[in-house]
């Protein structure tokens, strides 16, 4: 049973966050002129969720990548006035990375906790607001927070709170699927329950829409592109959609590692090695991929490490942070210098991004001396 970690010398901490609130606002507002990218999917897919054809809606729009927790949350939003459920989206999932990052302050030991804490903060912020500003991508900023919520209970020594909070995570992302990894962490005399409660809650989010319609299992052969800077293309598959074969490896390549993870006791690197085999076998290389695993990085770094410096969380934001222009169309005619570069040479893009899943796999599973929680003392 992972030990509970006491808060202790709360106060300066407490001045950290602030910091890290007020900088991850910044970044925030330079994202804002151009802001909500994807927001569209998740305004349709809720108005289409509580619609008449409610248990169609994945048959029906096969573009909807993300899970139903979600466009319920969506939908929710839409009580509000014309506009301002973007708007508010927009900051409460900015508002998320800062208090995401605040949750994990009582499971941390109390040695060199307030400027681990700060620096975690200052990398993080600035991959967080292209996931939560610049694309608006609610499904995962949900997923991340039932994540959280799960590390909260699996330290609690609660399991069946732990497997609830996974299955919220998978019925607001597919991806998610990986993080069970975090329940085989659990002494095997709690599997049952926590696993089963994951099975259930899981089966109450999804199973109603493919017993209501089974072409919505057809989400899992999207019609998504397969774009040269990618995992998938950088791994030599080639062609100009994913293969059908694609989400189906994805999904069982990073909960099969997750699941390693979880097993030899370094539940600190599961989400990160979730999201690393994700990416790794994606075929499109969305810069809001960054603010995910950013947060993966710094679940470990603080969990699984005594670095005061957060390593994994800055190569992290490093590797994977692209460039963004708003004349897209024309960014080899407007761009100079490293951006242009990074749009000029997408298989290298793409291999030095696997080279990052790679790495982060590795430093998970095979590195002695970091991956398991650290104890307060």
């Amino acid at each position: 049973m992972v030990a509970r970690r006491l808060i202790g010398g709360s106060g300066p901490t407490v001045g950290a966050l602030v910091v890290v609130a007020a900088w991850t606002a910044w970044w925030a507002s330079r994202a804002w002129s151009v802001s909500g990218l994807s927001w569209h999917f998740f305004a349709d897919g809720g108005r289409w969720l509580t619609g008449p054809h409610a248990l169609h809606v994945y048959a029906d729009h096969p573009e909807l990548q993300t899970g139903p927790l979600s466009l319920l949350v969506a939908a929710c939003l839409r009580v509000l006035p014309s506009g301002a459920a973007e708007k508010t989206a927009l900051v409460a999932m900015t508002a998320a990375g800062p208090l995401l990052l605040a949750a994990l302050v009582p499971l941390l030991p109390t040695a060199r906790r307030t400027v681990r804490v700060l620096l975690a903060g200052l990398v993080l912020a600035p991959a967080w607001t292209v996931l939560s500003v610049r694309w608006g991508h609610l499904d995962d900023v949900l997923a991340l927070i039932a994540v959280v919520a799960a590390v909260h209970a699996l330290c609690a020594g609660r399991p069946v709170l732990a497997g609830l909070a996974v299955a919220a995570a998978i019925a607001c992302k597919p991806w998610a699927l990986g993080t069970v990894g975090l329940l085989l962490s659990l002494p095997a005399s709690a599997w049952a329950g926590s696993v089963a409660t994951a099975v259930l809650g899981t089966s109450a989010a999804w199973l109603p829409f493919v017993l209501a319609d089974s072409a919505t299992l057809t989400a899992l052969r999207p019609n998504v592109a397969l774009v040269p800077s990618s995992g998938l293309h950088a791994l030599g598959v080639r062609g100009t959609v994913v293969p059908g074969w694609g989400r189906t490896a994805q999904l069982l390549g990073s909960t099969v590692t997750a699941a390693v993870a979880g097993l030899t006791g370094r539940w600190p690197g599961v989400l990160l090695v979730t999201v690393a085999v994700r990416l790794a076998l994606d075929p499109q290389d969305n810069a809001y991929y960054v603010g995910s695993a950013a947060l993966a990085a710094v679940l470990f770094d603080l969990l699984g490490t005594t670095w005061t410096v957060p390593w994994t969380t800055l190569v992290t934001v490093v590797v994977l942070w692209q460039p963004f222009v708003t004349d897209y169309a024309h960014r080899m005619t407007t761009t100079h210098g490293l951006t242009h570069w990074w749009f000029a040479h997408p298989g290298a893009v793409g291999a030095t991004h696997v080279g990052w899943s790679v790495a982060a796999v590795t430093l998970v599973l095979l590195v002695p001396g970091v991956g398991r929680a650290r104890e307060s003392v």
